[in-house]
Order: structure tokens, then C-alpha cells, then sequence
């Protein structure tokens, strides 16, 4: 067994299923143990390494498991940057494989060289800032160790991705591994401070307006479940970050939406008002430039504030917390719950239940004004009446994927998500045309459950040859395209500020769905409101490829001024 295929073997021995990437001559011994008759791996070529390592990453996100991606030595990896980037950003556990030139050229000029000698630069260098860690596998002897360590890496604490870079004359020896250290890894310790649980529960049930602030930690330690425990024992009423969406059934009568950018109006309330609130219980968020409406001081206020998060450095970062509490979201809230029930048996405090949520307001979401365009029958097709069909058409299972753009926004604001994880967004980093290669490796993940991509013209311009892979390989994604002629979400914020020169954001509106037939996958038009329900449900059931190529209002301004707004407080001198 050589070292590609030993690598190989502890790979699937930690249940991978796929590896997502570009092959190149230097990779050639990966893809050689690949198609070994016991590897039970399937590489999904991509189309650009950046469309892998979103796919490897959509997938992670999905399967709550390890994203796998490649690419070849030099250009290879400088594509994979981005991608590797979003999942450092977010916390998405990846292990990022590179080639290598053989050792024996280093320094001689080999083409695609990356080991830092003859004006090359190094893969393990260039990765090392945005993974837990990167090294070079410099022989077999360090295979196994050093894969372990990357693993460990990925998989442990506040996760991430890791690198490896693999030379492929290293990958052809005979691997030196006897066998031990090729258990799957696994972490199952979860830490918490009794003494802080303790305080905080007191500090909770003292509280007259308490409120949640719930972010993507919660989604990352499967905690929503007991997140609604939370809330509903004491009838809390519940906002999430934007990137957290999804966390708290936004159907739900304690549900105020998301705070922060394109967020609902009664989070908003609620927690900047000052008499509305006197303790913030932050679980599993950071206080980041979109949550805070750029870090407004009125989130905390007087407030006492209650943090909750798996990485210490969050803590107080933005907003000084009264009580941290240091750990995984899930173990930590479970211990608060006990805490609370024990505190109450002891005071005799009654925990207010359902009684409180059926009289709550704080589901309805949209303003009279919102509902109306909502229900619009404008043709362009107005943004709102888009989004409002999707949520009608699809199921709550239904998961979406979220690009960069104006449609982040109306799908911020107006597409209500119930079900934990079906709203997926690449907001720590935000790179146009995420959505569309991140959603195949999802679909992957997803089994049954429909997978609907939301993204731009001009994202679907970035990363639209990656349709191309699902057809390849027979993954039923949908994607929906807003199809407006512009790159919208700068044109408008130039516009909010009366600035001129915004013909240079505009080009052709294209025909996207023809562009989806010549890729090999459904392609369909929509220019009116009726015509939404009948297109998506024909996507539905044809069950493969299909891109749904919508024509909006390119001049409905979207929830977008006070985004603006902070934008340029933040760069006044």
C-alpha cells in the first residue's frame, strides 16, 4: 500500500464519501488510490477549484461530517483560496488536499512549483492564515501523524479546515504506517463552568425582559433543540444573527427574527429599545458587523449581558459580557435548563409556559406595506412576490443555499425559515456565487430533502459552469436566479447615495436559461407572478438539474439604507 492509498483508507475510515476538486498531473496518485477497487470514495470533479472547495463545504454543512476538496500543484491551490477562506470564516470543518512537485525538482524551476524555492511561493505557507493547520508531507513516515493531526484539527473545538500538501513522488512510496492511529476520530468532551451555569441561570430568572440573541453556533452544535427548550420554559422571546437564521422556528409566536442586516422590526425593537430588555442571553455569535447594524452601542445598553460561546476570544470582543460562558452551545444550555428547574423547585418560582407564547405578537414578522409587496402582481416580478412563491412552493425541509447579493437580503427579510440548517449563507466571508457549487455539495448530503440555490445574475456569471457538474453526475439541484441586468446591490447602495456612474454596474440581461439548456439541465423562464408555483413544481418533479431564470424589478430597492448607513459611519475619518 502506498502512502496516497493509506491516506485514502483513513479518509473513508472517517466516513468520507466524496472529495470535491480539480485533478492535474501532480494530484495523479490521489485519483490512482481513488479508483482502487476497495476505496469507496467518489471524487466530483469540478469545474474551477474554488467550486469545489464550496462544494466540499456545502456539504460539511449539510452533513454536519468532514468536506474533502483538491487541487492541483500552483494555480490549483491559489483557486482553492476563496473557498478555503469562507470555511475558515465559518467555522466549517474541511481538510484541503494540494499537490506538489516531486522533492527532487525543488528549486529547478518545475512547472506549478509551490514549495517556496525559485520565485515560487509555498502551499503550506500561503494556506497556513486561513486553516487550523497546514504542513507539507515531506515522507511516509509523517503520513499518518501528520493526517491525524489535521484531522484532529478539522473536527475538534471551534472547527475549521485543514491542509495538507502532497508531493506526489511521496504519495507513491510504499506507506510506513503499522496500522495504529488509523481509528476515527472522534471528540465527545464538552466542557462548561458549573459556578457560571449557576449565575446565569440566577441571572435569568431575575431577569422582567429577558430576550436571545441566537447565532450560527447554535446551528454548529446541534443545540436549536434545546435553544426552543430555553425559550419556551420561560416564554423568552428569540432573535437570530443573520448568519444564525434558522436557529429558532421563525414561525413560532416567541420568533423575533433576524437582528441585524435586513432584520425584522420587532428584533429590532426589542433588543435597542432600551426599556425592552434587561438582560441579552448571546448564544453562539460574536456581535459582527451584520448582526449589530455595525456595532451599534444601543445592543447592549444597560442591558445585563449574557454570553455564550465555544471560543473564548469572542467573548467581549464587541460588547462586555456580565456572565461568559465558555463552551459547546448545546452542552452548555442543557446545563442551564437543569440549572433553572433546579433553581425554581428551590424559590418556588413558576416558569411561565404556553400560556404566555399564544398571546405573543412577535411571530408577525412584516409590516402592512411588506405584506403588500409580498402579494404583488407587478410585472417585472417584484423580489418579495419571488420569495414569497418560494416559501409557498417548497416544503419546510426544503434547504436553501444563499448567495451574495440584493436576494441575500430579500431572503433575510422575507423568506421565512423554520427548520434548523435549510437556511445556508456564507456570511462570514460572502463571496459572490457561493450558492451555486456549494448547493451540489449539499444535495449530496441532503438525500431526499430538495436543495434550492438563490443567487444573482451576476453571481450565476462567477460560478454557472458548475450546473454543468450536477448534470455530470445526476444531483437534482434548483437554482433561482434574480435576474435584474445588474450587479443590484451595488448599483443601489451608490444610488442611496446619490452618486453617479451607475451605468458601469449594468450589462445585458442575459437568457439564463438557455445558458442552463446548453449546460445539459432544465432551463425555464419566469416573467410573471402566476407562473412561479406552476415552474417550481415542475422542477420538483422532474427531479434533476433544473435553473429557474426569473425576471425581477431591477428598481425595487431592497432592505438595504441601513447597511448603508453604517458603511459610511465606519469610514468617516
Amino acid at each position: 500500500m502506498n502512502c496516497a492509498e493509506q491516506l485514502t483508507k483513513l479518509l473513508q475510515g472517517e466516513g468520507v464519501k466524496y472529495i470535491f476538486g480539480v485533478p492535474g498531473a501532480p494530484l495523479m496518485p490521489l485519483f490512482h488510490a481513488l479508483d482502487c477497487p476497495d476505496c469507496r470514495i467518489k471524487p466530483i470533479i469540478a469545474k474551477h477549484e474554488a467550486g469545489g472547495a464550496f462544494m466540499a463545504d456545502g456539504y460539511a454543512r449539510v452533513s454536519g461530517r468532514l468536506g474533502v476538496c483538491c487541487g492541483t500543484a500552483g494555480p490549483g491551490t491559489t483557486n482553492l483560496v476563496t473557498g478555503v477562506a469562507v470555511s475558515f470564516k465559518d467555522s466549517i470543518p474541511l481538510l484541503v488536499l494540494t499537490a506538489q512537485v516531486p522533492l527532487n525538482v525543488f528549486g529547478k524551476g518545475a512547472t506549478q512549483e509551490s514549495s517556496a524555492e525559485d520565485r515560487s511561493f509555498s502551499s503550506a505557507e500561503l494556506l497556513k492564515p486561513l486553516t487550523k493547520y497546514s504542513a507539507m508531507i515531506m515522507s511516509p513516515e509523517h503520513l499518518t501523524f501528520f493526517a491525524r493531526k489535521a484531522l484532529r484539527n478539522a473536527l475538534r473545538h471551534r472547527m475549521g479546515p485543514a491542509h495538507l500538501n502532497l508531493p506526489p513522488d511521496v504519495m507513491r512510496r510504499p506507506s510506513s504506517s503499522d496500522g495504529t492511529l488509523m481509528e476515527m476520530f472522534e471528540d465527545d468532551a464538552r466542557y462548561f463552568d458549573r459556578a457560571k451555569v449557576k449565575e446565569a441561570a440566577q441571572a435569568i430568572l431575575s431577569a422582567k425582559k429577558p430576550v436571545i440573541f441566537a447565532g450560527f453556533g447554535v446551528i454548529l452544535s446541534s443545540a436549536t433543540q434545546k435553544l426552543l427548550e430555553l425559550a419556551e420554559l420561560l416564554s423568552i422571546p428569540v432573535a437570530s444573527t443573520p448568519k444564525g437564521k434558522g436557529c429558532f422556528p421563525e414561525s413560532h409566536p416567541l420568533a423575533l427574527g433576524v437582528m441585524g442586516l435586513a432584520g425584522s422590526e420587532a428584533a429590532e425593537e426589542k433588543i435597542l429599545t432600551p426599556d425592552n430588555s434587561d438582560l441579552l442571553i448571546a448564544i453562539g455569535m460574536s456581535f459582527d458587523e451584520w448582526s449589530t447594524n455595525s456595532w451599534d452601542p444601543k445592543i447592549k445598553g444597560t442591558k445585563k449581558l449574557i454570553h455564550l460561546d465555544i471560543d473564548p476570544q469572542q467573548i467581549g470582543k464587541n460588547y462586555s459580557a456580565n456572565i461568559a460562558l465558555i463552551g459547546d452551545a448545546k452542552t452548555v444550555i442543557a446545563e442551564l435548563l437543569y440549572e433553572i428547574q433546579r433553581q425554581s423547585e428551590q424559590t418556588g418560582f413558576v416558569l411561565l409556559r404556553t400560556q404566555e407564547q399564544q398571546m405573543s405578537s412577535y411571530g408577525r414578522l412584516l409590516s402592512p406595506s411588506e405584506t403588500e409587496q409580498v402579494m404583488s402582481d407587478s410585472v417585472p416580478i417584484k423580489p418579495q412576490r419571488l420569495i414569497h412563491e418560494l416559501r409557498r412552493s417548497l416544503p419546510d425541509e426544503t434547504i436553501f443555499f444563499i448567495d451574495a447579493g440584493n436576494h441575500t437580503l430579500w431572503a433575510l427579510h422575507y423568506l421565512q425559515i423554520n427548520q434548523p440548517g435549510t437556511f445556508v449563507i456564507a456570511a462570514g466571508f460572502g463571496p459572490m456565487g457561493y450558492s451555486i457549487p456549494a448547493a451540489i455539495g449539499g444535495k449530496l448530503a441532503a438525500g431526499n430533502r430538495p436543495v434550492v440555490a438563490l443567487c444573482g445574475d451576476g453571481c450565476f456569471l462567477m460560478h454557472g459552469m458548475e450546473v454543468a457538474t450536477a448534470v455530470k453526475y445526476h444531483i437534482p439541484v434548483i437554482w433561482v436566479v434574480f435576474n435584474d441586468g445588474r450587479l443590484n446591490m451595488v448599483y443601489q447602495a451608490e444610488q442611496l447615495q446619490s452618486r453617479g456612474g451607475l451605468e458601469s454596474y449594468e450589462f445585458p440581461r442575459l437568457d439564463i436559461a438557455a445558458v442552463a439548456i446548453a449546460l445539459g439541465a432544465m432551463g425555464e423562464r419566469v416573467n410573471r407572478p402566476d407562473q412561479i408555483n406552476a415552474v417550481i413544481t415542475k422542477c420538483l418533479k422532474a427531479n434533476k438539474p433544473a435553473v429557474i431564470d426569473v425576471i425581477i424589478d431591477p428598481e425595487e430597492v431592497s432592505p438595504l439604507k441601513k447597511r448603508i448607513e453604517s458603511i459610511l459611519k465606519n469610514m468617516k475619518a
